[in-house]
């Protein structure tokens, strides 16, 4: 059913298959059959390098797993129905709807992003890939009855560290009302979903998630817990990315620098009037280096996220 969704939602909102004449791109390993499915919203320069957004449609249970991951495939089929209702970008917009993420595959060469990257991609390559994973939820701290102010309605993103222009990008976005951004490094959390394949390769990169929460891999992980409307500001926000993307030379190799100080800015404006309590809940007096970021991540990480 899932399967037979995605391709048709992809004929729907205008795309066209990537290669040959089907959006299905199978392949098999370990004696099993796996099924990438990918379209793509043509640009007017398809000679380009294309943008491509990804989440893996696969689910680790037989349970709905809406935010693991219906809510990240529903994210880039809405981008990719904008992309082709506003007539495209100058770039070919690539939607990747990935197979086989979630164990026993998980960094397998089952996997279907490394078999995209690695079979099934064209010549082109990727100019900026943007992956979504569990991103439909409110952020709660496993465990933990009171609520950190201002935690709740946080969405992560990783990557900006993989070329020097991603921080003023991403930066320059405005952020949709009550849409709360932070960046960090993907080294805190690792390749924990279908933008390690793109990172290996040095593919400049984005991976937006909200980290695990008290659902996760659960069959409680049902449609009416998710945040539509964090959501939607995410899918406002992407828009807004892949529009800058579109013309930015993320294409010219040259080496990233620590991006700390962006990362510092988007703690201090997501928290807000919250900004001192978390640092006191953190331990750490002020979030404005690489120190007290890792001491931050360490906290979270440690807490379960």
């Amino acid at each position: 059913m899932a399967e037979d969704f995605v391709a048709r939602r992809l004929a729907e909102i205008g795309c066209q298959p990537y290669r040959g004449d089907s959006f299905a791109l199978p392949y098999r390993r370990h004696d099993t059959d796996f099924t990438n499915f990918v379209g793509v919203v043509p640009g007017t320069d398809r000679t380009l390098p294309p943008l491509l957004i990804g989440a893996h449609y696969d689910s680790v249970i037989a349970a709905p797993c809406a935010d693991d991951n219906g809510a990240a495939v529903a994210i880039c089929l809405a981008l990719g129905k904008r992309a082709a209702d506003l007539g495209g970008f100058k770039r070919d917009l690539v939607v990747a709807i990935f197979d086989a993420e979630e164990p026993p595959y998980f960094q397998s060469d089952a996997m279907g992003s490394n078999r995209f990257h690695e079979d099934q991609l064209d010549d082109r390559g990727v100019h900026l890939a943007i992956i979504y994973d569990l991103v439909g939820h409110d952020i709660r701290i496993p465990g933990v009855r009171m609520a950190v102010p201002g935690l709740a309605g946080l969405t992560f993103v990783t990557g900006c560290e993989s070329h020097p222009e991603l921080p003023d990008l991403v930066g320059s976005v405005e952020l949709p009302d009550k849409f709360k951004l932070v960046a960090t490094l993907n080294r805190y959390v690792g390749d924990m979903s279908d933008h390690g394949a793109f990172r290996k390769s040095g593919t400049p990169y984005l991976f937006f998630s909200c980290g695990r929460w008290e659902h996760y891999h659960e069959p409680t992980d049902t449609p009416d817990r998710l945040n539509y409307r964090k959501m939607a500001r995410l899918t406002e926000l992407s828009a807004g990315v892949l529009e800058r993307a579109d013309n930015a030379g993320l294409d010219e190799s040259s080496e990233a620098a620590d991006p700390a100080s962006f990362e510092a800015r988007t703690f201090r404006r997501s928290l807000g009037v919250a900004y001192p309590l978390f640092c006191k809940w953190a331990g750490v007096s002020e979030i404005d280096d690489r120190d007290s970021l890792d001491r931050v991540a360490g906290k979270l990480l440690g807490l379960g996220l």
